[in-house]
C-alpha cells in the first residue's frame, strides 16, 4: 500500500461516509412506507433501526445525532392537520406547547440513540460482542419506548402514559418478528463495517481525498453534483404541487387552509424523501469513483516506496504551484529534494533488501512529516523530493527539517547510522516545478560538497 496512503482505518475520518449514510437512510425512512409497515394484524416501526445502526457501527455521538434527525423528522410528520389527536404532542405547532413538544419528539429520540450507543460501546467491549450487539438491538424498541414514555410522563402527564407502560409493547403479535429482523439488520451492518472490503474501501475513498484536498481537485464537481440534485428535486417537487392545484381546480374542488397545508406538508416529506435518496445514491457513486481513482493512482506509484514517481510527482506539483497561494512578499511553501548519504556502499556492503529497507523507511519518514503539509515523490536511485504547499515560518520548517534528520539518523544500516543531505528553496511566485528543481538540485550538491548531512536552503528562503 502507498506510504502516503498508510494508516489505520479507523483514524481515517471514513465514518463519516457511514454517518452520511445513514441520515440520509433515517430521512428516506421517515418519509416513505420502509419506516412503518401495517399488514393486519401485524403493525412494525422500522424507523429508527438506522439510529441503532448508528449507534453499534459508530458510536453513542453519532447514535445521538441520527437520533435527533429522527426526532426532526417526526416533529415535522406531526405537524399536519391530518394526523391523530394523540400525535400533536410532538408538534410545537399543534400542541401549543412548543419547548415541550421539542423535548419530547427530539430530546427523547436523542437519548434514545446516547443510550443505545452505550449499550452497543460497552457489548463491543465484552467478551462476546456480537452476543452482545444481539442483545442490545433486542431491547433496541423497549429502549426506545422506555424514552418516549419518560419525556411524555414529565411534559404531558395527561396523556397518561409512564415508563411502566414500556413493556407493553413485548406482549403484542409483531414483537418477535421485529426483534428478529433488527437483530438481522445491525448485526450484519456491524459485521459488513468491519469486513476487509469495507475497511478497504473507505481507506481508499479517504485516501483519495486526502490527495485531492493537496492537489485541489473535484471539490467543484462534488458541489455541482449535489446542487444539480437539491435543484432537480425541488422542481419535481414544486411541479407536483402545482399539478394537484390544477386538477382540483379543473374539477372545481375549493381547498381550504387547512387542506392546503397539508398537501404542500407532504410535498416537503416527498422531497426530503427523494433528496435523501438521492443521496445515499451519489454517495456509493462516490465510494465507487474513489476506490477507481485510488486504483489508478496506486498502478501510478514507486512500487517500492509507495510515493508519487517523477512523472506524475511533478505532473501533480505543477497543479499545485497553479493554486498556491502566496504571503505579501508573493513566496510560499517549499520545494525540497533529499539524497540519503553513502547510499551506493550501503547497498554494496550489506545488500540490497538493506538498501530497499533503508529507503521505506525514508519515505515512512518523509510521509510523516511532510504528508499534511504537500506531496512527496521518489525520482529514483536514493532521491526523494518534495512540494510542502502550507506557507510555514522559520521556526516551524526548521523544526520539520532537524526532526526528520533526526528520525533519518536512528535508521540503522547494519552496523552504521544513516544520514542524509538535503537542498531546500522557498517557492516563489512564478516559479515553474522545473525551476524549483533545479534550484534544490544545485543547493542539494552544495550540501554534500561541504561533508554531507546538511541542509543547504537558497539565498533568502529563510
Amino acid at each position: 500500500m502507498p506510504v502516503f496512503l498508510r494508516g489505520d482505518y479507523r483514524k481515517t475520518g471514513s465514518d463519516s461516509y457511514i454517518l452520511c449514510i445513514l441520515i440520509a437512510a433515517e430521512l428516506f425512512m421517515s418519509f416513505s412506507f420502509l419506516g412503518y409497515i401495517h399488514i393486519e394484524p401485524i403493525s412494525m416501526t422500522f424507523v429508527y433501526i438506522p439510529v441503532l445502526v448508528a449507534g453499534c457501527v459508530l458510536g453513542p455521538k453519532e447514535g445521538t445525532l441520527v437520533g435527533t434527525i429522527f426526532g426532526l423528522a417526526s416533529m415535522w410528520k406531526a405537524s399536519a392537520f391530518y394526523i391523530g389527536d394523540g400525535d400533536t404532542i410532538f408538534s410545537p405547532v399543534r400542541s401549543g406547547r412548543p419547548v415541550e413538544s421539542i423535548l419530547l419528539s427530539v430530546g427523547a429520540r436523542a437519548l434514545f440513540g446516547l443510550i443505545a450507543g452505550l449499550f452497543y460501546k460497552a457489548a463491543k467491549k465484552s467478551k462476546y460482542p456480537k452476543a452482545g450487539i444481539l442483545l442490545v438491538s433486542s431491547i433496541g424498541r423497549p429502549i426506545h419506548t422506555f424514552c418516549v414514555y419518560l419525556f411524555m410522563g414529565i411534559f404531558f402527564s395527561e396523556m397518561g402514559y409512564t415508563v411502566s407502560d414500556t413493556l407493553k409493547g413485548a406482549s403484542r403479535p409483531d414483537y418477535l418478528v421485529f426483534m428478529i429482523i433488527v437483530d438481522a439488520i445491525v448485526l450484519g451492518c456491524y459485521i459488513f463495517c468491519r469486513s476487509a472490503y469495507m475497511k478497504r474501501l473507505m481507506y481508499r475513498a479517504r485516501a483519495v481525498d486526502k490527495l485531492n484536498a493537496v492537489v485541489g481537485e473535484n471539490k467543484w464537481k462534488i458541489a455541482a453534483l449535489l446542487i444539480a440534485v437539491m435543484i432537480s428535486s425541488i422542481s419535481v417537487a414544486v411541479y407536483f404541487t402545482n399539478r394537484i392545484s390544477s386538477v382540483m381546480e379543473y374539477y372545481g374542488i375549493t381547498l381550504s387552509a387547512e387542506i392546503s397545508y397539508d398537501l404542500m406538508h407532504l410535498q416537503i416529506q416527498f422531497l426530503l424523501g427523494m433528496i435523501s435518496l438521492a443521496v445515499i445514491a451519489i454517495i456509493f457513486i462516490l465510494l465507487y469513483q474513489k476506490n477507481s481513482n485510488y486504483l489508478y493512482h496506486e498502478a501510478r506509484m514507486d512500487g517500492l516506496t509507495g510515493l508519487f514517481r517523477r512523472r506524475i510527482f511533478f505532473q501533480k506539483g505543477e497543479k499545485i504551484l497553479g493554486r498556491l497561494k502566496y504571503n505579501a512578499s508573493d513566496r510560499g511553501g517549499y520545494f525540497l529534494i533529499l539524497d540519503i548519504d553513502h547510499f551506493k556502499e550501503i547497498n554494496d556492503k550489506y545488500g540490497h533488501p538493506t538498501g530497499d529497507k533503508v529507503l521505506k523507511e525514508i519515505a515512512r519518514i518523509l510521509e510523516n512529516n511532510l504528508g499534511e503539509k504537500g506531496i512527496i515523490g521518489r525520482l529514483g536511485g536514493d532521491e526523494f523530493v518534495g512540494l510542502i504547499n502550507v506557507p510555514s515560518s522559520k521556526k516551524e520548517i526548521i523544526q520539520i527539517l532537524n526532526n526528520m534528520k533526526k528520525e533519518i539518523s536512528k535508521i540503522q544500516a547494519g552496523e552504521e547510522y544513516v544520514t542524509c543531505s538535503m537542498g531546500v528553496v522557498l517557492i516563489e511566485k512564478n516559479q515553474t516545478i522545473d525551476q524549483l528543481y533545479r534550484s534544490a538540485d544545485r543547493l542539494l550538491y552544495e550540501a554534500k560538497k561541504n561533508g554531507k548531512n546538511q541542509i543547504a536552503f537558497g539565498q533568502g528562503s529563510l
